[in-house]
């Protein structure tokens, strides 16, 4: 079976997530099984990585959203493939060592599962994408997933402070990541790692001050996401999480993305970029060594290992930046690349701070112990997990015999190397060393601590401690981190194996030929600096560790940075919020509309042109009806405005507002716009009765004098100034748009006219349309048709032309087919703001305490009805109103495709009845009619209009259509009815029946919860 790559990809990355959201439908007694669907979601990334393998050329492709450059490209070569099974192994790992860890624990494994099947899925996404702005999507979920795996303990404030310490930070690098993506892709047009590298090896990129400030906002992005200093208090933070979200975090997840994002980078800026190296060699080595030091002055396990973490993570930064040095031929080896091994070492890491991470977990969940110096006697007490934790510390130290001394080696050598080129580089080697011995030391009080007379037994008190699990999941809280450091030692005895197994993913090879360069053995028998600096770093580290020096813990001062940025910014936060929410809807209009004057007169300076006059339609040729209508209905608009100030009562100012609102609904109709005039409509008569019903719950009106009382003229002043600025902006507005659609059609024109010679030979294409010709309708559209935005959507609306390859929104109701087709995305965006909304004042409404009259005491609730919209002959004729109504909206929503009407105009009809029949007959007359809560309602729309955008597509990606399947995509058919009459149906009319719910819900939410209050 030929599975398309695109489907096996998408089934790699989304796998976890999905298997993880399907363990929620078992009951939380389902624990085994709930484990197992778990475990395959990863297995199947796993399975399906394989089978991908790695194809570098490979340019699997879903489009989505092309115009924003938002396709799903991905990249599956060597960097993406390694760090894809890297994450998903190591997970599935973690899943079994979860189920020993929870032991039976049936809440903690309904929650953990799933969140972390998400966080597994957004980092496959980061390191599988190639389009950049798809990766930065996936960037953003594991900080989202990441933050609730840190705050798992809800109940403890310091474990949440601390998530929201680690969301905060990686958060505001993310925004700095973003601001670099797009300034990147703006000055070099290039939206994809391909792309961008194919226009760095044209040479100098265009617009290189651009591109500059592009990659130093992507470092930032990349030094918070993987603790760089300063940056690096936040990961040592995050150990509140379970000990299986830190083993997975640290070792192959999150932590890693900053480091990935640097290494897809580096073939393509750092050669260009001189100040790349260097930056990535100074942070990563300033983070190397103090994650290394504070390492060794902490007691906590998890915060020891938490530091060797940090400490790792600015070797990796600092390895990638010296790969940029070329040293000039120095050396066993020669010259070469100076990047060596570049994925060994990342697995490197991998390979012992996952075990190191588990088994803390384990020692801490069996033991009750948290910290180093209460280990003594762990040796003779647990032996097997001493075993594991010291083999793992082992290979943190970088002792002989593993993989991790092999790849000191590598980066000894990358120093040496580079110091050949800029001297300054022997200052990173001085820290490298000192940084070798921290982790030396780190091994020697681990053994000395565990080979120690064992102290009484205490199992204290702490933050981690589950249900102890017995029989077969008993034992998955330590052979996980047995299975995965052997391969440390694998790597170490046997590197020709290694490589052989894990060359596949392999970036670079360096100034090596083989991974056997940096094996014992090699080392001894071709002595060198870096051997030299291995010796003394193990030598002094055996001292150190044994001596009591830097034995007293230490905090890290770093850690107050973030609690001192969260407290000034509360303090300025409330500072401005008090300066600026003063309750005045005056002041508010003030700063509002004296910022828009502000930057009308800025706009003025900058572009002189702005204050001629633009030109305007000649009112001479329209008719003399429609010249007095005209000048009717703006004369009502202005009057009904300018009343409004000299108006006192509210209800007269509501009614005055409905005036003005009706006036513009006849300006539509005057305009031949009877969607804009339906739906201006139905908006006046529901913004009318919300307001009536706000305003029968607000106090009566106050007789007192303004305390600011500010005068008349100033205030008609401004408000005059206003007035005519908006007025000219609009002028303005539609000039440029008609110049710019003049324009437009010019080049068009002229470019047909150039091809006019060629267009005669060239071969028709299907339905006869030709370069340079388009059919609409059986007619031919030359491109100078297009003089206007409102003339191309015609020509397309309906089948489409060779512009659109053919398609089109199958509608002749041009203003319904731009909503719910060609600007689809924009119509669902709008939806999801409205249905937040309604249920955030369904939330509000719902905290407000029940209303009380004036002259009751305060401390009593008035519980009598109020007075009601009562009336024999109104409930009567709402027995007849109501199902017209209904039935109206109807009638509106299915012509609406090709005909005034559509799914926004049918909802706010539909609400007007409603809210009619609901003001009529009471409190359950909704419920009679509609069983579903509005706020329900709502959320039901929007997941049809998001389930109509992913049908399609799915639907041709199972059929093979990749190309083609892009998200909103729409069909269209016809459907035969009685009579030998034919119904055309699109897909799109569910996408605009999610619209539909959609207002029903928010309107009627609203209307009914403020119903509710009165009564």
């Amino acid at each position: 079976m030929n599975i398309p790559l695109i489907h096996v990809l998408l089934m790699a990355i989304f796998a976890p997530a999905a298997f993880g959201a399907l363990t929620l439908c078992l009951p939380r007694r389902a624990i085994t099984a709930r484990v197992l669907i778990a475990l395959f979601g990863l297995l199947t990334s796993v399975g399906a990585l394989l089978m991908v393998g790695v194809q570098p050329d490979a340019v699997p492709t879903l489009s989505f959203v092309p115009s924003m450059h938002m396709d799903l490209v991905f990249n599956p070569d060597q960097l993406g493939v390694f760090f894809a099974l890297l994450v998903a192994g190591v997970g599935a790992l973690i899943v079994i060592y979860a189920r020993g860890y929870f032991g039976p624990d049936e809440d903690s494994l309904y929650r953990f599962l799933p969140t972390l099947g998400l966080f597994a899925s957004a980092m496959l996404g980061i390191v599988l994408s190639d389009n950049m702005l798809g990766m930065f999507l996936f960037w953003e979920l594991t900080s989202v997933s990441s933050f609730l795996l840190i705050g798992w303990n809800r109940e403890d404030r310091h474990a949440l402070l601390l998530a929201i310490q680690a969301f905060v930070v990686t958060g505001l690098g993310g925004l700095s990541l973003l601001g670099g993506i797009l300034l990147m892709g703006h000055a070099t047009d290039a939206w994809t790692f391909r792309e961008l590298l194919h226009v760095f090896s044209q040479g100098t990129p265009p617009n290189p001050g651009l591109v500059t400030w592009a990659c130093l906002m992507i470092f930032i992005g990349c030094a918070t996401k993987s603790a760089q200093w300063p940056f690096h208090f936040w990961l040592p933070g995050a150990m509140a999480a379970p000990t299986p979200v830190s083993a997975y975090l640290h070792s192959a997840t999150m932590v890693k993305a900053g480091v990935y994002l640097v290494a897809r980078l580096f073939p393509i800026i750092a050669a260009w970029l001189v100040y790349w190296g260097p930056t990535l060699v100074i942070f990563g080595a300033l983070t190397m060594l103090l994650g290394g030091y504070l390492a060794v002055r902490s007691a906590g396990l998890k915060k020891i290992f938490a530091y060797t973490t940090v400490s790792q993570l600015g070797l990796l930064m600092c390895m990638y930046g010296l790969g940029a040095f070329h040293g000039g031929g120095h050396g066993e080896h020669g010259a070469g690349d100076p990047l060596i091994f570049p994925v060994t070492q990342i697995l490197n890491h991998a390979l012992y701070k996952a075990p190191l991470f588990i088994i803390a977990g384990a020692i801490i969940h069996i033991c009750g112990k948290t910290e180093l110096p209460q280990l003594k006697g762990l040796w003779k007490t647990h032996r097997i997990l001493a075993i594991i934790a010291l083999a793992a510390g082992y290979a943190l130290a970088g002792g002989p015999m593993t993989l991790s001394f092999t790849m000191k080696e590598a980066f000894f050598y990358q120093i040496e190397h580079a110091a050949h080129a800029e001297v300054w580089i022997w200052m990173v080697g001085g820290m490298a060393v000192a940084t070798a011995i921290c982790n030396v030391m780190i091994l020697v009080r681990m053994a000395t601590t565990f080979f120690a007379a064992p102290e009484p037994t205490t199992h204290d008190a702490h933050d981690e401690h589950h249900a102890h699990e017995h029989g077969l999941w008993a034992a998955g809280i330590w052979w996980p981190a047995a299975a995965i450091v052997l391969w440390q030692f694998v790597g170490g005895f046997a590197p020709g194996l290694f490589e052989t197994i894990f060359g596949g993913v392999e970036t670079n090879v360096g100034s090596w030929e083989h991974l056997s360069y940096g094996s014992v053995w090699h080392a001894i028998s071709h002595p060198g600096v870096p051997l030299f600096m291995s010796l003394t770093a193990i030598g002094l580290g055996v001292v150190l560790g044994l001596s009591p020096l830097f034995r007293r813990p230490q905090a890290d001062f770093h850690n107050e940075l973030f609690p001192g940025y969260f407290r000034g910014m509360q303090y300025f936060g409330h500072v401005i919020f008090s300066r600026f929410q003063s309750g005045s809807l005056r002041q508010y209009f003030l700063c509002v509309l004296g910022a828009l004057l502000l930057g009308l007169a800025g706009a003025c300076i900058m572009e002189p042109d702005l204050l001629r006059m633009p030109e305007v339609a000649p009112l001479g040729s329209a008719l003399l009806g429609l010249k007095l209508a005209s000048f009717l209905l703006t004369g009502l608009i202005c009057a009904t405005a300018l009343m409004m100030p000299f108006t006192e009562r509210r209800i007269v100012r509501v009614l005055m507002l409905g005036a003005c609102g009706f006036s513009v609904t006849g300006m539509y109709l005057l305009y031949q716009a009877p969607d804009l005039a339906l739906t201006q409509l139905m908006c006046e008569i529901i913004g009318v009765v919300l307001f009536l019903l706000v305003l029968r719950l607000l106090p009566e009106e106050s007789e007192k004098a303004e305390k600011h009382y500010v005068p008349k003229l100033p205030r008609a002043a401004f408000a005059l100034l206003v007035g005519v600025s908006i007025g000219w902006i609009v002028l303005q507005a539609g000039s440029v748009a008609d110049q710019r659609n003049i324009e437009i059609a010019k080049g068009i024109v002229s470019e047909s006219e150039h091809h006019a010679a060629a267009e005669a030979a060239m071969i028709p294409v299907a339905s006869g349309h030709g370069h340079g010709e388009e059919l609409r309708h059986g007619e031919r559209v030359t491109p100078s048709d297009y003089a206007s935005l409102g003339q191309w959507f015609e020509a397309h609306s309906y089948d489409g032309t060779v512009m659109t390859e053919g398609r089109g929104g199958g509608g002749t109701n041009i203003v319904n087919v731009i909503l719910v087709d060609f600007r689809g995305y924009d119509t669902l965006g709008e939806i999801t703001v409205l249905a937040i909304t309604v249920m955030g004042i369904l939330s509000l409404l719902s905290s407000v305490p029940p209303t009380r009259i004036r002259g009751v005491d305060p401390t009593v609730c008035y519980v009598g009805a109020q007075p009601q919209l009562r009336s024999i002959l109104l409930h009567t004729a709402m027995r007849l109103v109501l199902p017209l109504a209904l039935v109206f909206a109807a009638y509106i929503f299915f012509k609406g495709h090709n005909q005034p009407g559509g799914g926004f105009i049918a909802g706010l009809i539909a609400s007007v009845g409603l809210a009619v029949y609901r003001m009529t007959e009471g409190f359950d007359a909704l419920k009679r009619i509609v069983p579903i809560r509005p706020g329900h309602l709502a959320a039901t729309g929007l997941s049809l209009a998001l389930g109509t955008g992913l049908l399609v597509p799915m639907l041709l990606m199972l059929t093979g259509a990749v190309d083609d399947a892009a998200f909103l995509r729409s069909w269209h058919g016809y459907i035969p009815l009685f009579g030998g009459a034919e119904y055309h149906l699109t897909t799109v009319m569910f996408f605009d029946l999610g619209v539909f719910l959609c207002v029903v819900g928010a309107s009627m939410g609203i209307i009914n919860r403020l119903e509710e209050e009165l009564e």
